[in-house]
């Protein structure tokens, strides 16, 4: 197969979301929808510099879900991208849930190229295992988070156990499924367990954080819980708006492209400088 028509030919768990072959590639990951429509807003500034893609459950992964990790589904994208000739070097990005599928993904791609681009995590919180030890290393900032999550959620948190809509797991983020459409449930109820259950272990790569500055509890930022486990060069980045308004917030979210530009801008200048 030549190369333009392998430019063409993708894996079925990756597809275009421009027609750009040249300046780099930037792949996002799916979030809990098991899509990338959140990085529709950010793909549109970035068009004309970077090739831009979005991985996707592949229909034997779906069958198969039930028995795959967030491991073994990052890996697989990992495999595919790296099996591509898609242009080089290839970023890795994801949002919220999609962060820790992209952590995963940058960590094994790593073990597969020599060299690597960016990993671009877009507000993805990793916390400590427990309630207890995240309280003992911030009290203030844990309990005004509880409080307001509670005052925001009490109508979620006081419905019953059983209620098949409300997703929770000690220590996760509670969900209330009646926000999706009943097409995506299944697909989110089997990403909420695999990220319930997931276990990263360090990495040594590059990484930039960018944290919405718009936060539950108040002006505080930290490193979002990622300096444990990203032990190669870390970079923290401000953007405006919260969690949610980051990226659905038109002038939001071309703030968030024009820094995210920056900083592989700024990356691809440190390599030439080595």
């Amino acid at each position: 197969m030549n190369m333009q028509m392998s430019h063409r030919t993708l894996p079925r768990t990756l597809m275009r979301m421009n027609s750009l072959d040249t300046g780099g590639s930037i792949v996002f990951l799916p979030d809990f929808g098991g899509n990338v429509i959140y990085a529709q807003p950010i793909q549109k500034f970035l068009s004309k510099e970077y090739s831009c893609f979005g991985a996707r459950l592949a229909p034997d992964m779906v069958e198969a879900l039930d028995s795959l990790s967030l491991i073994d589904i990052a890996e697989r994208f990992a495999v595919d991208i790296h099996q591509t000739d898609i242009p080089r070097p290839i970023h890795i990005c994801g949002f919220s849930f999609a962060g820790f599928l992209a952590f995963e993904v940058a960590r094994h791609l790593s073990t597969l190229e020599q060299e690597t681009g960016e990993l671009l995590i877009l507000d993805t919180r990793m916390r400590p295992r427990s309630m207890f030890a995240r309280f003992l290393h911030n009290p203030i900032q844990e309990s005004l988070y509880a409080v307001r999550f509670f005052i925001k959620n009490w109508r979620s948190l006081l419905s019953r156990a059983d209620d098949q809509l409300i997703l929770h797991r000690y220590g996760q983020i509670r969900m209330d499924l009646g926000n999706h459409a009943e097409a995506h449930r299944t697909i989110i109820r089997q990403l909420y367990g695999k990220m319930a259950e997931y276990h990263p272990r360090p990495w040594t790569g590059s990484a930039t954080i960018f944290r919405a500055e718009e936060i539950p509890w108040g002006f505080f930022l930290d490193d979002l819980g990622w300096g444990r486990l990203i032990r190669g060069p870390l970079s923290f980045v401000n953007v405006p708006g919260n969690h949610l308004s980051m990226l659905r917030n038109a002038e939001n979210a071309a703030v968030l492209a024009e820094k995210l530009r920056l900083r592989l801008e700024a990356v691809d200048k440190e390599q030439v400088d080595v």
